[in-house]
């Protein structure tokens, strides 16, 4: 299945796309981040490696060519040499991309933040305790002071006023409601500001329990609690956590609660410290994470199990179509059961495969119906048919997702029916040698066999840019003219994977900066455009590609120079002949190998691949306004006989 790395552009997890050779051609904003780089940075032929070094081996890095199915996740220890260090989960999956390219996507889920957020409370939790001594010891003074003369007390007045006007003001500093309450639930005068907003009052002399706005038939659980917890029968550490762990925010705002033990010099219960920290964003952060998740789950399983999600998606249109005569009907009586039935269904289908948006609001219409069902009422069941729209418009989301992932064809009402070539080739000429039955043939393998071969070469748009952005150059949409000419892709499939060599080229050798251009005349953006005909040669039809640019040219002084370099007289040719050697095995106009060109093998490939279809291949070429690179092959419209085929 082919894919478009855009998908994960919005993943908050990291996601790294690697080549054959480890090298990073693809990484989202999440991942970045990891690195401490930026992403055009990073997919400038940089090795995972080079960028974060890993406690432990990861399984299949180093030889990605044998990594043929999805490894398991990994946790391991990382060091960025740019950014930061922690510890992640990884793991690796082979993919193909958009160009049909097999590359190796890592996912890399980020595990530090949990260990983060714990030594933050650690830490804060230690800094409340030197602050609950601190009011004990002052508690203690203030007995002593008791104890003494009329004079020491009046003395001590003003320091004991000044001493609580600096406890208010450390307390008001926290960001978290702070308060203590004492064995009969009664709350002492001392509390944070904070309180206001965590838990919406000024808890000082209140009962815990109205504070923590407990409902009747729990207050006398939470007493029993609170008596256990004074008596110490257990350790203060293992029932603390059976206290109520989440405050009811009027403004539904994520309210935590922490229970800390408060001693007495001795070390007997004197009271407990309640810490109520608003984790609002928090958890907001853990919902998107696990969207995430989901949604990449999704994708992994729209990928694994395309025939089983075409299969939900049929089914769940049934279902939805009858959820929705059902709860729009004028007037009762409706079938409730039924309805629970077909929520019920949709939802385990949406859960299976990750549609985590559908499976959530049916878990929500079910919650809405069992209250229909246990007190009629006509506003919930208006409430309920509200639901049931949002989930259509939850599942056409999803189709839409599904859609850019699959395909128009994988969503079609119809079953589809695969045929492999061959057979249908051979259908093809069987119907051909019945009488009059050669153009039934052709329109056969036209309807059927043949594609637009502009199909097969639009995606080489994604390449020239890429290009373009590395080597910092502005290039125009790729145009190409003629491209509704039908072709049987897997006759040509070899020779136009070939192409995006002359693509890479037109770019790197051709199209120079923007500079460079503006000061010889030529507009900043460069143009590459492809000509497709079909013209008869000797009486036989061939198909004749044409790429060209507006470019630098090929200059037959440096090929000259090259070729000198080799030994090899080429004193006698011409100009024309002289750029010929670009195809050439293993002939490159670069004095350095780069991770675009330079190797000289793709010119040579383009040839290669033509010949083996007896066709041939020539460039035209003037210094300073550009190239045309010819591919002139035979144009077949049935497969021959003797041709092994495979998928295009």
């Amino acid at each position: 299945m082919r894919i478009q790395y855009s998908l994960f552009d919005t993943l908050l997890e990291p996601v790294f796309v690697l080549n054959a050779e480890q090298k990073v051609i693809y990484c989202n904003e999440a991942a970045a981040l990891i690195v401490g780089l930026s992403i055009r940075k990073i997919t400038r032929g940089h090795l995972l490696s080079e960028l974060l070094d890993f406690s432990e081996s990861i399984e299949g890095l180093q030889d990605l060519l044998y990594v043929t199915e999805s490894t398991p996740y990994k946790e391991v220890n990382f060091k960025s040499v740019h950014g930061p260090e922690g510890k992640i989960q990884i793991t690796i999956q082979p993919i193909f991309d958009a160009m049909g390219d097999k590359n190796w996507l890592v996912f890399i889920r980020d595990v530090t933040l949990e260990e983060r957020l714990q030594k933050k409370y650690r830490a804060e939790l230690e800094q409340k305790e030197d602050v609950i001594a601190d009011l004990e010891k002052a508690k203690l003074q203030l007995e002593d002071y008791s104890k003494n003369l009329e004079k020491m007390v009046a003395d001590r007045t003003y320091e004991l006023s000044r001493l609580n006007q600096t406890m208010s003001a450390l307390l008001d500093s926290l960001g978290q409601g702070f308060f203590i309450f004492k064995a009969d639930g009664q709350i002492l005068d001392v509390s944070s500001k904070a309180c206001e907003n965590t838990i919406e009052c000024r808890p000082d002399g209140k009962l815990i329990w109205d504070v923590l706005k407990l409902p009747e038939n729990k207050i006398e659980g939470f007493k029993k609690w609170m008596q256990t917890l004074f008596m110490e029968m257990l350790p203060f550490e293992d029932l603390s956590p059976l206290g109520p762990t989440e405050y009811p925010h009027s403004e539904n705002r994520n309210i935590s609660l922490e229970y800390h033990p408060l001693r007495t010099a001795e070390g007997s219960m004197e009271g407990v410290v309640v810490v109520a920290s608003d984790i609002t964003s928090l958890v907001e952060a853990q919902k998107q994470a696990e969207t995430q998740k989901e949604h990449a789950k999704l994708i992994i399983n729209l990928i694994k199990s395309k025939r089983e999600i075409q299969r939900f998606i049929y089914e769940s249109q049934d279902l939805l179509s009858s959820l929705r005569d059902e709860v729009t009907k004028d007037a009762g009586p409706y079938n409730l059961d039924g309805i629970f039935r077909w929520l019920h269904t949709l939802k385990g289908g949406a859960a299976l495969f990750s549609v985590k948006s559908v499976a959530d609001c049916c878990h929500e219409a079910e919650t809405l119906l069992s209250e229909v069902k246990t007190e009629w009422s006509q506003a919930g069941f208006i409430a309920l048919r509200g639901k049931c729209f949002e989930i259509e418009d939850q599942f056409s989301r999803f189709i839409e997702e599904t859609r850019e992932i699959l395909g128009t064809s994988a969503l079609s009402a119809e079953r589809q029916i695969e045929v492999a070539i061959s057979k249908l080739n051979d259908i093809a000429r069987k119907v051909g040698a019945l009488p009059n039955g050669g153009s039934l043939a052709q329109e056969l393998l036209l309807e059927l066999a043949m594609e637009p071969v502009a199909q097969h070469l639009e995606p080489y748009s994604e390449v020239i840019n890429r290009v373009a952005e590395t080597e910092q150059k502005m290039i125009a949409p790729l145009q190409i003219n003629n491209g509704k000419i039908m072709v049987i892709p897997e006759i040509y499939s070899g020779m136009l994977a070939t192409l995006v060599h002359a693509f890479r080229n037109a770019v790197d050798h051709g199209i120079e900066t923007p500079d460079v251009r503006v000061a010889h005349g030529k507009p900043a953006e460069g143009k590459i455009f492809v000509d497709v005909k079909i013209h008869a040669v000797e009486d036989r039809p061939y198909l004749q590609i044409k790429i060209s640019d507006d470019g630098a040219g090929v200059d037959p002084t440096k090929v000259r120079a090259k070729l000198a370099k080799k030994n090899i007289d080429v004193s006698k040719k011409s100009d024309e002949e002289i750029i010929q050697h670009i195809f050439d095995s293993e002939f490159s106009t670069r004095d350095q190998v780069t991770a675009i060109s330079g190797r000289g093998v793709g010119m040579d490939a383009i040839k290669v691949a033509a010949e083996e279809l007896s066709g041939r291949v020539w460039v035209t070429s003037k210094v300073g306004q550009g190239s045309s690179i010819y591919i002139e092959v035979p144009y077949m419209t049935e497969v021959p006989a003797n041709k092994a085929l495979r998928a295009a």
